[in-house]
């Protein structure tokens, strides 16, 4: 952790720059980015997240901690990155009150705080939030409409490859553990992103003063992913991978396509 003189050296010299929900993948990428020109400031409620963060970036001043109890008056901030939410689709329809608590009463008050404080505020959203049918996606899609509803950007993303709770770890275990590999229908195409990719493009329009931002992400079938992971562990084809792959079925709530646009979205 920085020392009280760094801290306040930081504040005199760089814009401060608060990432909430930032000690996941998407969140450490965000540091990687900016930490060398300002100073970013990272809250999280995963203990083992921010601990981990702390061992990898350690010049990154992280604290465990809810979002909704952050004091602007005590640690003021130019801009926040909010990437905080409640994600799991399944969960969302078992924990609804629980979703919508977190994703959009939560990120009211701080949207209300931010602007009352002149904070400018990037939200990240997802392709979910376009004509949803899941809570998650109905949450996010309110914070979007919230988010512009005080002049705020809303960054909306495709899947993250290397985010918590991606298929691609999922099948790696299964690879090296010799397992069948599990997916959920063949006809499934996704838009996906490497979390690298995605801040540096969603950063760039973000300070050009883009308020809606949609990085370019690729769009893929999910069985063309699995065979691009099969081709690192030395498998030619998907059928040369001898313990197989079994359909679990698509789960309620999921699309077998996501949209990144909504129809006459300009």
């Amino acid at each position: 952790m920085k020392t009280i003189e760094e801290i306040v050296n930081d504040a005199l010299t760089k814009r401060t720059v608060l990432i909430t929900g930032g000690a996941g993948s998407l969140g450490k990428a965000f540091c990687r980015l900016l930490h060398k020109d300002y100073n970013v400031v990272v809250i999280d409620n995963s203990e083992w997240a921010v601990a981990e963060l702390q061992k990898e970036m350690p010049d990154v001043e992280a604290y465990l901690m809810d979002f909704e109890d952050w004091t602007f008056q005590e640690i003021p901030c130019e801009y926040i990155i909010h990437l905080a939410a409640y994600k799991h689709i399944n969960l969302g329809e078992v924990s609804h009150k629980t979703f919508i608590e977190n994703n959009i009463n939560k990120t009211v008050k701080l949207f209300d705080e931010a602007f009352k404080y002149s904070v400018d505020v990037l939200f990240m959203s997802t392709d979910k939030a376009v004509e949803p049918i899941s809570v998650y996606g109905y949450t996010k899609a309110i914070g979007e409409e919230l988010a512009k509803g005080y002049g705020f950007a809303v960054a909306r993303c495709g899947n993250i490859l290397s985010s918590s709770g991606s298929v691609i770890p999922t099948w790696e275990k299964a690879i090296e553990e010799e397992k069948p590999i599990p997916i959920t229908d063949e006809r499934m195409v996704r838009w996906i992103i490497e979390d690298f990719d995605a801040v540096n493009q969603i950063w760039d329009m973000f300070k050009g003063g883009s308020k809606l931002i949609i990085p370019k992400c690729a769009e893929v079938r999910i069985l063309d992913l699995l065979a691009n992971v099969l081709k690192r562990h030395g498998y030619a084809q998907a059928s040369d991978y001898k313990p197989g792959i079994y359909i679990t079925g698509i789960r309620e709530k999921e699309k077998l396509e996501e949209k990144l646009t909504w129809d006459n979205e300009s």
